[in-house]
């Protein structure tokens, strides 16, 4: 059991990536209670320029008590493990660490070993965390800020839950004991003024291939949740069949791929757009997915990112149609 493995160390470090997410805070608090039980000496960290300022997060660190702390250094530690990302894999800053093990459910970007768990089949960070603790009988029930905070975690990476497509992510949502009322008050918290400029500019300023039927819109930097929200927009257009939007993130591009032809799901699509250079998968009307910088850079070193989706999308779409 991969949890188990940390027994002998006394002193423990957790980090989120830079800037975290709900997924990161989720993961890392779960993780954070596990050990903690274990009569362990925990850190929840996370570094980087800037702290936490979403209102969404900043109340899901205050109504769950997550005990998560800004740094420019590691506190003493004998282990640090990552979540939600991978040491020197981008979205974090490398502090120096004697020992470090990783958790993640981003494609595999770094050197792994037996320390390294990362399953990107998963929607979200959270799931992964929870698939551990219940791996090693950990009642994540017993406590409800847990609970909520890996429920919240998947939540957010998942398009809110519209983009959940693995088994263990379902399993999770179905089974975790949260507080509704808090779920409630962190979601109508979740978009800021300016993400609405964000989608305002990602809606004026987009490529459509009028044979095709798809769009295709790029945005500024922005939480995953803003994706969906247009892309539900767009896939309401009655001339349009497929849109996928998408931003960059440190390490990759995020991706929310709807459909409404149900002969081509957005699950297939998603599943296309990143083959070889990342990951998708979804339902059949809604799906994401995450095409990692380094395959891009092996693959496509000198094409952007645009040109990639644009011309992957019309091949697929022209194939599937004939």
């Amino acid at each position: 059991m991969f949890l188990e493995q940390f027994a002998d160390f006394n002193s423990i470090c957790i980090q989120c990536h830079d800037s975290p997410d709900a997924d990161a805070l989720g993961a890392g608090y779960g993780l954070y209670a596990y050990f903690t039980s274990k009569g362990k000496d925990v850190h929840l960290i996370y570094a980087g320029e800037h702290q936490m300022t979403k209102p969404s997060l900043l109340m899901m660190v205050d109504k769950l008590q997550i005990p998560v702390e800004y740094v420019t250094e590691l506190p003493e530690h004998d282990i640090l493990v990552t979540v939600d990302c991978q040491y020197e894999g981008g979205n974090i800053t490398p502090l120096a660490a004697k020992k470090v093990a990783m958790i993640d459910h981003h494609p595999v970007c770094v050197d792994t070993d037996e320390w390294c768990f990362i399953f990107p089949e998963f929607g979200s960070c959270c799931t992964v965390v929870w698939e551990l603790l219940q791996e090693v009988g950990y009642a994540v029930n017993e406590d409800r800020k847990v609970a909520t905070a890996l429920y919240y975690g998947l939540y957010s990476d998942t398009g809110e839950l519209s983009e959940i497509y693995y088994p263990a992510d379902r399993q999770m949502r179905d089974s975790l004991k949260i507080d509704r009322e808090c779920v409630e008050q962190m979601i109508h918290a979740n978009l800021l003024r300016e993400e609405l400029q964000i989608a305002g500019e990602a809606l004026t300023d987009y490529y459509y291939d009028e044979k095709l039927r798809f769009a295709l819109l790029h945005t500024k930097p922005c939480d995953p949740n803003l994706l969906g929200v247009i892309s539900d927009l767009v896939n309401c257009v009655a001339t349009i069949d497929y849109c996928v939007v998408y931003n960059e993130t440190p390490i990759g591009y995020k991706m929310s791929v709807r459909s409404t032809n149900m002969n081509l799901p957005a699950s297939d699509l998603a599943e296309y757009v990143s083959r070889g250079i990342g990951s998708g998968g979804g339902h059949i009307n809604k799906a994401g997915g995450m095409i990692m910088k380094q395959m891009l850079a092996l693959q496509y070193p000198q094409t952007e990112v645009e040109q990639i989706l644009r011309e992957r999308l019309q091949q697929y779409i022209s194939e599937a149609s004939c």
